[in-house]
This record gives structure tokens, C-alpha cells and sequence, in this order.
């Protein structure tokens, strides 16, 4: 359970205090008193799932920035000891949600982060049915139905299948540290992605259709229709990354 913790963004001149007391959450922001937090035990369960444990110790930049924006946490914990974290134009995967959560204590007002938040994809398809199988429907075709939600909050990835008459095939990745920073490389060419869209609609043809849901509140979608084996240039990449982080587990859609 955390006992206390210190924030720091050095170009807002900005400092947080919190300390457990008395099973009551107090907080103070720069040289101001301490004061209880309302709600201080729903703050610290909703702090617990961000998982500050798993966070590295320094977040720096591919390259070093012109302009620097520091920022520090520091924290004790009963579970996990004393952390210190840095970062510098960087900052870990569940840093829009901490700094939500940060924005909730009076006297804090930080600019929210439009981070990714979820992905979501699904195809429709229709399919030659192999017949000669009890188990499969009588009709010349059958529906395939497949999804791809990845979602930051509860860090999975679920894929699954659906066969018209045959059931749901689901695989299911779970990863606190993995899913953000795939949500991370998604989010550099997100604006590659909003392109990839032929408003083309054809009965015939398998349809994808797509959502990218950021922590601000809004969404981009879109859609476009898969012509044999081809898709969109900038979606082989995006099925690339998939492949990798599911060890090539392979559907339709990718």
C-alpha cells in the first residue's frame, strides 16, 4: 500500500505531496498545508492499476530534445519499497491515466495527453462452406465474423473468430508492460492509418472497419475492403507489429 509519494514537473514549477495517515490519504501542493483528500481510498485503489511498480526508472527521448520538460515521482510503498522515476520528454504507458488521476487532487491542473487508448478492428467476411460436417450450416456460404480489440486500461489483446454454425475461437495476451507499448507504436502512425480508407462498399468483398479511441475522448475511424490478399500499405505494418506481439497468430484480417 503506498505510504507516500512526491510529483514534480519542473517547467510548471509544479509539486504534489500525498502521505497515508491514519488510513486517510493527505495531500499538499507546493508550500501549501496538508490537507485530506475526499475520496482518498477510491484515489489510491484507482493509483494500484496503474501499476507504478512496473514503471522503468528513467524515460528519456530516441534523441535528445531541444527543449527539456522533467519531470520526477518519487514514492514508498509497503509492497514495493522506495522508487525514484525520471523522465524527460518521455514518459511510461500509463502516464495519461496518472496524470487524470493527478488532475483530480485540488490545486492540480495539468494539460491531459492524448494517448491511445484502445484499438479496435473488426471483418466481415462471407466464406465458402466446406460442407460435409454436422456441425456446419446448410447454405453455399457462411459468415466470418473477426475482432482485434487492444485495450490500454485493462493491458490485453484479444483476437477472436467467429465461423457461422462452427463457435468463437478467442486468444486472449495480457501484459502490463507489452500492450502499452504496442499502443504506443500504433499511436506514431496513427495519422498514416486514418488515411488507409477507400469508402468502397462491395457485398462481396471482406470489410474492415476500424476505431482508434484516445484518452481525450475522441475517436477516428474508418473503414476499407480487402481485394484478394492486398490491403492497405499502411496497415501491413500495424499486422506486422500484431504478428510479433502474438507470435504470428493469424486470422483473416491479418
Amino acid at each position: 500500500m503506498l505510504e507516500q509519494l512526491c510529483f514534480e514537473i519542473e517547467d510548471m514549477n509544479l509539486k504534489v505531496e500525498l502521505s497515508v495517515r491514519e488510513r486517510q490519504l493527505f495531500y499538499r501542493v507546493g508550500d501549501g498545508e496538508f490537507a485530506v483528500l475526499e475520496g482518498g481510498r477510491r484515489w489510491l485503489r484507482r493509483l494500484e492499476k496503474l501499476h507504478l511498480g512496473a514503471w522503468r526508472a528513467s524515460y528519456q527521448p530516441p534523441v535528445p530534445p531541444e527543449r527539456h520538460s522533467l519531470w520526477r515521482l518519487s514514492f514508498k510503498d509497503s509492497k514495493l519499497g522506495q522508487r525514484r522515476i525520471v523522465g524527460d520528454n518521455a514518459h511510461p504507458g500509463s502516464w495519461a491515466a496518472f496524470i487524470d488521476l493527478m488532475n483530480e487532487i485540488p490545486g492540480v491542473e495539468i494539460n491531459r495527453v492524448r494517448q491511445l487508448e484502445q484499438v479496435a478492428l473488426i471483418l466481415h467476411d462471407m466464406i465458402d462452406n466446406p460442407r460435409g460436417n454436422i456441425y456446419l450450416p446448410k447454405s453455399k456460404k457462411i459468415s466470418l465474423v473477426e475482432k482485434l480489440i487492444i485495450n490500454r486500461g485493462k493491458h490485453i489483446l484479444v483476437f477472436t473468430r467467429h465461423k457461422q454454425g462452427l463457435g468463437t475461437e478467442r486468444h486472449a495476451f495480457d501484459s502490463v508492460r507489452n500492450v502499452p507499448l504496442l499502443l504506443e507504436r500504433i499511436a506514431e502512425h496513427a495519422a498514416e492509418w486514418q488515411v488507409q480508407q477507400d469508402g468502397i462498399t462491395d457485398d462481396f468483398l471482406p470489410r474492415v472497419e476500424w476505431t482508434l479511441s484516445w484518452r481525450d475522448g475522441s475517436e477516428d475511424t474508418g473503414c476499407y475492403v480487402l481485394r484478394g490478399e492486398a490491403m492497405p500499405e499502411g496497415w501491413k505494418n500495424f499486422m506486422e507489429e500484431i504478428g510479433k506481439f502474438t507470435g504470428n497468430v493469424r486470422g483473416r484480417i491479418f
